[in-house]
């Protein structure tokens, strides 16, 4: 008998992990064989404990991530003048942009102040936009080298940025739920499922497939390594619904030449935006 096991990864939860840990890594076929190789010897600890256990496989990755974001035609007038009613009708919004106008030129007309202060917004509006919209396809980019370079690995472009452009902020959407409803959609290709997600949304999913006997691990990166924490690590709701907890050390991931320390991250998969 093998055991197949199959690895589901929030893309975004993992760029934060890594960026937390202040680490880069540039093989994700050895950096997955590493997680896979911790998650067969964590399960083999918590089911099989004494005895001798079933050859493991890695069947398979599947790696959510962005793959889309608002659409806004900027040069369009129509898009111009639906930002401006909404910065007209946001008081704190309109008031600061007037308040650096003014700092910048104090004699401004009062009947200008509002023009000047919109035609400020929407500049910083049209570069910021236009950096995010460079910045998914650099992550593209880089994910599509991942998959064509990568044994067994599965990019979804599932997850989707909604943004609010005159707020400069972004909300991701969708990789969750995708992750969650393939786990149970392909439940019948697996025998253990790995995630990397720090979501506790997947918990129903879990809970899911284990009533279908399927085991559920949730992976754990830990900065240090495992002598300096003989426990069993931290609690959430998600290792807490998982069956068991499968503790990957920064330490380890350096030692083995999986990754490095990088000063400031500059790799799409290692960077994540702070306003989502």
């Amino acid at each position: 008998m093998m055991l197949r096991f199959v690895t589901f990864v929030d893309g975004s939860n993992l760029d934060g992990v890594l960026k937390h840990l202040n680490l880069r890594v540039d093989d994700y076929g050895a950096f997955y064989r590493h997680v896979f190789e911790q998650s067969v010897h964590f399960w083999g600890r918590t089911f099989a404990e004494g005895s001798r256990w079933p050859t493991a496989q890695h069947s398979r990755i599947y790696w959510y991530v962005v793959g889309k974001m608002d659409e806004w035609d900027l040069n369009d007038p129509k898009a111009e003048a639906r930002l401006r009613a909404r910065f007209e009708v946001n008081p704190r919004l309109r008031d600061s942009y007037i308040e650096d106008v003014l700092h910048r030129n104090p004699d401004i007309p009062p009947e200008r102040r509002v023009e000047e202060a919109w035609n400020a917004c929407f500049a910083e509006t049209r570069e910021w936009y236009d950096i995010k919209r460079r910045a998914l396809e650099k992550k593209k980019r880089f994910y599509h080298g991942v998959q064509s370079a990568t044994d067994f690995v599965e990019i979804r472009q599932e997850g989707h940025w909604k943004v609010d452009l005159l707020n400069h902020t972004v909300n991701e959407k969708g990789l969750d739920t995708s992750l969650a409803v393939d786990m149970v959609a392909l439940q019948d290709t697996y025998d253990i499922a790995l995630l990397i997600s720090g979501d506790a949304d997947g918990i129903p999913g879990i809970n899911y497939v284990k009533g279908r006997s399927k085991h559920v691990g949730v992976a754990e990166f830990r900065k240090g390594s495992p002598a300096e924490f003989p426990g069993k690590g931290s609690s959430s709701r998600l290792k807490i619904a998982a069956d068991f907890v499968v503790q990957v050390y920064e330490s380890e991931l350096v030692r083995r030449n999986l990754a490095y320390r990088a000063a400031e991250p500059d790799n799409p998969s290692n960077s994540s935006d702070s306003s989502y």
